[in-house]
């Protein structure tokens, strides 16, 4: 799988990216959903350029754009670690 073979930094910038695409297509500015969520604009913008965030704030987003069931996804993942779906994957 690609996303195993990308820096944490290249899929952090992707991440922001694809939240920022998201964002425009909801026609929210920055400053409206830094309201909705409860951060300010520049945290925002900070998340748009892949500088991170908390993953409450994560959170926050997924829900605001109702994107809640990512996290259902994620509360249900297989047992197996990142590394160990790796292996399988690749042998």
């Amino acid at each position: 799988m690609e996303l195993f073979k990308k820096l944490d930094g290249e899929l952090m910038i992707e991440l922001g990216g694809n939240l920022k695409q998201l964002r425009k297509s909801k026609r929210y500015s920055q400053h409206e959903l830094a309201d909705q969520i409860g951060v300010s604009r520049k945290h925002v913008i900070d998340i748009e350029a892949g500088r991170g965030t908390s993953l409450l704030v994560f959170i926050k987003i997924l829900k605001a754009f109702n994107k809640s069931e990512k996290l259902l996804e994620v509360l249900s993942a297989s047992p197996f670690s990142p590394k160990e779906m790796f292996n399988k994957e690749n042998k």
